[in-house]
């Protein structure tokens, strides 16, 4: 008899079995879908407000603190002579007594692990399954007190100490980017799976792939365990990415039901990152055969086949090591961003959702996503999307800004939760690295924990008050090496070097900017690291999402309660006004120039680091930084973060930039310093004199390119064009592949008040690859054109409508909206927030049509020319 699975996904009833908020959802009442947590039923029935919604938040702290009871009845006929059966719960959130006919059968203290549990013996013709959650915030505190917390509690940030004693997401206790949302509930899939002793089914297998060196070869080591059946012979079969048959195999499993294979695919078709190259993916399928030859249990994968190493090799010119991810022998820029979870309310998240996220990552030319570690090891079908996008995963486990116990019981769990996300997502071609944790060795430097990077001695280690070192250097490296095949695990992130953020080994986190020093963006280019893989600047969320999230028009500006309230990140309100003061004019009211403001600032961050991180870039042993992942690609509410899309999809201005800058082929400048004003004190009050400019190009291509370099110079007071020597208006250019070509550096002529434009046009076909145009800095001091107008025609061609852009003068930051008095959503355009100077016009695609519809623009300073504006 085949292997049965039945979803037990209906006739689910939900109540709260504490008294809090006057008994609310004591009795109980359908649930508003399965699987899910308290926090959706109670919002399906009217029983809280929206806590994504003005300050709800508030409100609805109380079902954090609650227990809730969820209770389903099924109907089962008697098991035939030797059949089993088992419940599965693919995920329960998080302290939970499951009974099946009022006997317990299970009890977990585990979100991140499924359960199996034999119930051959409980199954009756009519069923109740109840499952009894305590609330995870009651049972932490009372396994922190058990376990005892080696902290001082001044060193734990994001909620309470007690979050790092249960394997909960660590997120629900609140960040500084969203809410504090402590779900609980059914949030993965229940079902009863049923299978016949004489033929047995799969109970596992995992898929681990070799890449020879000279990539002609592929080997795939596939074992697993069969529940022994009266046949034990195992198909194992792999076709290519067009179903075409490429070899089949069978495997006698033994006495305990284990068996593996290793299986060659010769010329394999390989897999690369969509920035270079191809996604094909095999199919592996196993089944597990009856008697008489058939099919009892099949289970299969898609696997993209790619020879995977993490090169630390001495750099030529610069102190310390690469930390290059190289697939197939190609060395990859990684860049792209951090992932957090999609939804508060996890049921909510399917796969439409994850798809659109990275399909819109892969829009923005992001090859990198680094799933952080306060969340989850995510859905199987956030990874699916990974390897058909051909977007690199690098994923944390699951431990995050916390001084961890390192208690027995508690390591067991730690043991076995790892062990199962690896064989769960450890076969996906596009995760490239385990990373320990996000940011404890950086905590336990920046608070003085007891950490001795040169001992190398566990029982030492449990004596001091940072023992988690046993987790992360001896737990999670041995399973790593024993289940994650060629996936290298890395420390924490960061870590590297003298200390954890060196920036000459290993990753970083740069929140020197924004956090910390609060240091100039400008000093990005001095935190130039191996690898950035965490580093930010907050900004406010579209117009439509912020509107959506303030409710009461008297609050919608950006000194609000509720403002406030959906701005998580400590101290942003200086922030805003520091950054911003420094570097350009700005207007905060009303909400929509905050809006435009902050996104600029922003985007004006990412810029700068951008543009001189890739830079470094320079090829093979000249790997000086090979990887920018920004925090965050997403939002997981309607609020202001780092992010640079928001929660409904709205792109940032920053996410234009960070498009532009992860292009195949990029132009890049950077103003240098040539002089002082006076002496050591006028130097305070006047800028540095930077009258000349360096030029270089970036080729992410894997063959040389030949471009030509064209540059423009104007006045940005009275846009008159101005004049440039011939032979730097105009140059031939080789670009060598897979790194920067450096070009020219050029006196600016009236430096201070002169933009330079620079294009990149293909030198064959004539094509424009890139485009930058550079500014005098601070920005604030800029003279704009007394009469700057920016025109805005719409174009109907072949592929769609295009917005087009020209200006009759050098123009800062322009940005391309429907008006927030249009009822419906926002356009997405294809680019956005553009410099544009006289003399051309840029050209944005529109995705899908704004017919009808009225376009408005918005650009730096825009606000002077309103009638009755006074400097």
């Amino acid at each position: 008899m085949p292997v049965q699975k039945i979803p037990l996904s209906e006739n689910w009833q939900f109540r709260q079995t504490t008294k809090l908020n006057d008994a609310t959802a004591s009795s109980f009442l359908p649930v508003s879908q399965f699987p899910t947590v308290s926090h959706l039923d109670l919002l399906h029935h009217d029983l809280i407000k929206d806590p994504y919604v003005d300050i709800n938040e508030l409100e609805s702290l109380w079902v954090n603190d609650a227990d809730w009871e969820y209770k389903t009845t099924f109907k089962h006929s008697s098991l035939a002579s030797g059949e089993h059966a088992e419940l599965v719960f693919e995920g329960l959130d998080t302290i939970c007594s499951v009974f099946l006919n009022e006997k317990l059968i299970l009890e977990t203290r585990n979100m991140h692990i499924e359960h199996r549990i034999d119930v051959a013996s409980y199954l009756k013709e009519e069923n109740v399954l109840e499952l009894k959650f305590k609330n995870a915030p009651e049972f932490a505190k009372k396994e922190m007190q058990r376990i005892g917390y080696k902290g001082n509690g001044t060193d734990v940030h994001f909620g309470g100490p007690e979050r790092l004693f249960v394997r909960k997401a660590q997120y629900h206790w609140g960040w500084d980017w969203g809410p504090a949302i402590n779900t609980c509930g059914p949030w993965k899939p229940v079902w009863l799976e049923t299978w016949n002793e004489k033929d047995g089914k799969i109970k596992e297998w995992i898929v681990r792939q070799s890449v020879s060196e000279d990539l002609k070869t592929a080997t795939l080591s596939i074992s697993g365990l069969v529940e022994p059946g009266e046949n034990r012979i195992v198909s194992i079969q792999v076709d290519d990415s067009s179903g075409q048959f490429v070899l089949r195999a069978e495997v006698s499993a033994g006495s305990e039901g284990g068996f593996s294979e290793s299986l060659r695919v010769g010329n394999p078709e390989l897999w690369y990152p969509f920035t270079y190259g191809s996604q094909p993916l095999y199919a592996i399928t196993i089944s597990l055969l009856s008697m008489d030859d058939k099919i009892v249990d099949t289970k299969a994968i898609r696997l993209g086949l790619r020879r995977l190493r993490l090169l630390q090799h001495p750099l030529n010119k610069e102190p310390g090591t690469a930390f290059t991810f190289e697939i197939n022998n190609v060395s990859i820029f990684a860049g792209g961003s951090c992932w957090i979870p999609g939804d508060y309310l996890l049921p909510r998240m399917n796969p439409q959702r994850y798809r659109d996220w990275l399909t819109l990552a892969k829009s923005g030319n992001q090859a990198m996503i680094r799933v952080w570690g306060g969340g989850l090891v995510e859905s199987e079908d956030f990874y699916s999307v990974c390897d058909e996008l051909g977007i690199l995963v690098w994923q944390d486990f699951l431990y995050a800004c916390g001084d961890y116990p390192a208690e027995k019981g508690f390591v067991e769990e730690v043991k076995h939760e790892a062990e199962c996300q690896i064989k769960r997502v450890g076969h996906h071609c596009s995760l490239v690295i385990w990373a320990g944790n996000n940011e404890d060795y950086m905590l336990a430097e920046r608070w003085g924990w007891e950490y001795d990077v040169d001992d190398d001695n566990e029982e030492n280690w449990a004596k001091t008050n940072f023992p988690a070192r046993l987790i992360y250097e001896r737990v999670l490296p041995e399973i790593c090496e024993r289940l994650a095949g060629d996936v290298p695990y890395w420390r924490s992130s960061p870590y590297g070097g003298k200390t954890s953020n060196d920036t000459t080994i290993g990753d970083t986190h740069i929140w020197n900017v924004w956090h910390g020093k609060m240091s100039p963006y400008q000093d990005y280019k001095q935190y130039t690291s191996r690898f950035v893989s965490e580093f930010g600047f907050e900004s406010a969320p579209s117009l439509r999402t912020l509107h959506s999230a303030i409710t009461q028009p008297s609050e919608r500006h950006w000194q609000s309660l509720t403002f406030d309230a959906h701005d998580k990140g400590p101290g942003h309100q200086r922030r805003y006004g520091m950054y911003c003061g420094e570097n350009f004019r700005f207007q905060f009211n009303p909400l929509s120039s905050f809006v435009y403001c902050s996104q600029f600032l922003q985007a004006e961050a990412m810029k700068y680091a951008y543009n001189h991180w890739r830079r470094e870039f320079r090829g093979p042993g000249e790997e000086n930084c090979s990887g920018i992942l920004v925090w965050q690609l997403n939002d997981i509410w309607p609020g202001t973060s780092w992010a640079l899309v928001d929660v409904n999809g709205g792109r940032k201005s920053s996410f234009y930039i960070t498009k532009r800058a992860l292009g195949k082929v990029v132009v890049g400048m950077e103003r240098v310093v040539t002089g002082v004003h006076g002496n050591y004190m006028t130097s305070w009050s006047y800028p540095e004199k930077k009258e000349k400019v360096e030029i270089w190009a970036v080729n992410g291509l894997i063959t040389d390119l030949e471009v030509v370099l064209k540059l423009k110079a104007f006045d940005i007071a009275s846009g008159d064009e101005v004049e440039l020597p011939a032979d730097e208006k105009e140059r031939k250019l080789v670009l060598k592949s897979n790194q920067t070509t450096e070009s020219t550096k050029i006196h600016i002529p009236n430096a201070a008040s002169t933009v330079i434009a620079a294009y990149i046009d293909d030198a064959i076909t004539g094509e424009r690859l890139a485009r930058w145009v550079d500014w005098p800095e601070p920005m604030k001091f800029v003279k704009f054109h007394p009469k700057l107008k920016v025109k805005t025609t719409i174009e109907s061609t072949a592929s769609g409508e295009v917005v087009v852009l020209k200006a009759n003068a050098p123009v800062k930051g322009v940005v391309v909206q429907i008006p927030i008095e249009d009822p419906g959503d926002d356009a997405v355009f294809e680019d956005n927030f553009v410099d544009l100077v006289p003399g051309e016009e840029v050209r944005i695609a529109v995705v899908g049509s704004i017919e009808g519809r009225d376009i408005e623009t918005r650009f730096l300073c825009d606000w002077e020319y309103k009638e009755g504006f006074v400097l």
